[in-house]
This record gives C-alpha cells, sequence and structure tokens, in this order.
C-alpha cells in the first residue's frame, strides 16, 4: 500500500501546484490581484541615491539623489521590452505634466537610443544601468516599472508594467495633479 502512495506522490504534489497556480491566474485576471501593487519597500522613503552614465553624453552622470525643486517619476525601461514600446504614448503625455528620468535597464546603448528614435524620447535624463544594480536598488521586479518621487525625495508611488490609456487617466494624471495642488 505504503509503496502504491509513492509512485502517485508527484502526481499529486503536481496537481497541488497546478491549482495553487489556477487560482493566481484566476486572481489576477478578475482584478483581486494585481501586478501592478505589488508592495514596495521604498513607498514613503527616500530614493536609493542613483548615479549612472548618461545615454545621451558620454562625458555625464545622471544622477537621483532626492534633491530638486518638483515631483518627478522614474521609468526603467529596455529596448527589448515589449510593453516599453507599448507605454511609450502615455509616456509622451506624461513627460508634458512632469519630469521623467528614464533608467535603460540591462540594455546596450545603442538599443536604447534606436528604441527612443523610434518611439520618442520623453525622457529628461537618461541613465544607462547595464548590470542591472540600480534596478536591484529599486527593488525592481522587471521593466516597465515607474516611480513616482516628490519634490523633497520621497517615494510616493510605484507602478509595475505598462503605463497604458486606462491607468494613465485613472492612476497617473490625477495623482500628478494632486502633487502639483499642494
Amino acid at each position: 500500500m505504503a509503496r502504491s502512495i509513492t509512485h502517485f506522490l508527484p502526481l499529486i504534489l503536481f496537481a497541488i501546484l497546478a491549482v495553487i497556480a489556477a487560482i493566481a491566474l484566476v486572481m489576477t485576471l478578475s482584478g483581486e490581484r494585481k501586478i501592478s501593487e505589488l508592495p514596495s519597500a521604498l513607498i514613503g522613503k527616500p530614493v536609493p541615491v542613483t548615479e549612472l552614465p548618461s545615454l545621451t553624453d558620454a562625458q555625464a552622470f545622471v544622477k537621483i539623489d532626492g534633491t530638486g525643486n518638483a515631483p518627478y517619476m522614474v521609468n526603467f525601461f529596455a529596448s527589448w521590452c515589449a510593453p516599453c514600446r507599448a507605454e511609450a504614448p502615455a509616456l509622451a503625455i506624461l513627460a508634458k505634466e512632469i519630469d521623467i528620468i528614464g533608467i535603460a535597464y540591462k540594455d546596450k546603448p545603442e538599443d536604447s537610443r534606436k528604441f527612443l528614435a523610434d518611439f520618442g524620447n520623453p525622457y529628461a535624463r537618461i541613465g544607462i544601468d547595464n548590470a542591472g544594480n540600480a534596478g536591484l536598488d529599486w527593488g525592481v521586479y522587471g521593466v516597465p516599472e515607474t516611480y513616482i518621487i516628490s519634490a523633497d525625495g520621497i517615494v510616493l508611488k510605484r507602478h509595475a508594467g505598462p503605463i497604458d490609456g486606462d491607468n494613465l487617466r485613472k492612476i497617473f494624471l490625477p495623482f500628478i495633479a494632486s502633487l502639483k495642488a499642494q
């Protein structure tokens, strides 16, 4: 009897894992669990001080240290990222409302430049994070990922995934308008 159970143990474990995966998928598709709302340890804390080589000026660096006089956004992107292409129109709209610092994440500089030439450049400044170390410091799950930073350098909001027309209208533009009204 015990021997026959051990034969079925892998099948039983697989069935349990399949049920858990199916429940997670249903929750995600139904809107009960949103990947874009994954928690971030940075919310309410100062931005991680980040200094990266500039994509547009080989002699310069892009520094993010929380100093500034207005709120801004930090957007991690890559040329190999299909959702990054999809969010390009929304970033162009947001760039009219708020400065966006781009971080080319684990991408070749020449590929990032071509991506921006093809899809537009909404960024005030762009840093290159070839090794992904800045992404680790920021807690990036994947690209695209966007953070909204207060004028005094506090991380206010994190969004994983592409910014599309729906969350642009419902989340980003109202949130930015509220920051400007303060």
